[in-house]
């Protein structure tokens, strides 16, 4: 396999075309989420990798100037195939990605690629970083509802007909749901002390989006009033789930249950494919991990976070 690199010059129309040809694909590969980045100091270089002229992946580099020389770059889930890559694929274009971003030219470059089995790092230089490995799990939105909801973990599925039964309803909302998920993902933040992904990336997510819906929100009723909500992000013919909050009341109907359910439903019929849940996190949300495991995706994990050298 004889890749070769071809860096920014790639419309964004064709971009998005070829991105939605992959079928699963991160966020963080997103155009939008590389425009968003922007606001933080950010420049997106996109790539196309093409074999004997034809593309066969994507890859998408953040990069930040240090002190007005150096050059940090970020790699953060790359490169997105469009095709299943053959063997070796994996080194030869990561190889290909880092050569901007040498030690000479005051460059450096992290990467958290897209890759499972770590013998496919082996042919190149890096060194680890301290930082725990990304595990999630997928959902095929293409099998029928049915299939989907007989493979819920039982109490999960329990839950849900709860929530289903107490008389939830749906508010798949507009603009003024994402400032109303905003103000109460801020607080909850705030009253926990942990840090997420930031409400000024997420709007300038929305405000980047390809389509209007592409960041979502999803509120869940009850006698009228939102109990709870979830915001998801669509990217290529992928959706990501990113935030949910629930009040008390929500705790109490399973609302959390009742808004997964609806959005693989509403996702569906917006003919996205495949639904990442978003991370799952053993050490510090246990809580969550398991509550997500319940909805039984195919889980994966990502080989980890290096420098190259």
């Amino acid at each position: 396999m004889v890749l070769e690199l071809a860096w920014d010059d790639l419309p964004r129309a064709r971009w998005e075309e070829l991105f939605a040809s992959a079928g699963r694909s991160p966020l963080l590969q997103s155009w939008a989420w590389g425009e968003a980045k922007k606001a933080e100091g950010w420049q997106p270089r996109r790539g196309v990798l093409c074999e004997h002229g034809q593309p066969v992946g994507l890859v998408q580099v953040l990069e930040k100037k240090m002190g007005g020389v150096a050059r940090v770059a970020r790699l953060n889930r790359g490169p997105v195939w469009l095709a299943p890559p053959a063997s070796g694929a994996a080194a030869r274009a990561l190889s290909l990605v880092g050569r901007p971003w040498r030690w000479w030219s005051l460059g450096a470059l992290f990467l958290a690629p897209e890759v499972i089995d770590p013998a496919e790092l082996a042919p190149l230089a890096l060194r680890r970083r301290a930082a725990p490995s990304w595990c999630s799990a997928w959902l095929d939105l293409a099998e029928e509802p049915d299939a989907l909801r007989k493979r819920l973990d039982g109490k999960w599925r329990n839950m849900l007909v709860g929530a289903e039964k107490a008389g939830l309803t749906l508010d798949a909302g507009g603009p003024e749901a994402l400032d109303w998920l905003m103000e109460r993902y801020e607080d909850l933040m705030r009253g926990k002390a942990f840090t997420g992904t930031p409400p000024s990336l997420i709007c300038a997510l929305a405000a980047n989006g390809w389509r209007q819906d592409d960041v979502l929100v999803l509120r869940a009723l009850s006698e009228g009033e939102a109990v709870g909500g979830i915001l998801l992000a669509r990217h290529g013919a992928s959706a990501t789930y990113l935030v949910g909050w629930n009040g008390d009341a929500g705790r109490k109907l399973k609302a959390n249950n009742f808004l997964l359910w609806q959005a693989v439903l509403e996702l569906r019929r917006r003919g996205v494919r495949w639904f990442d849940l978003g991370g799952i996190d053993d050490v510090l949300t246990p809580g969550i991990a398991a509550f997500k495991r319940g909805m039984k995706g195919e889980e994966y994990r990502l080989v980890g976070e290096f420098l190259r050298l």
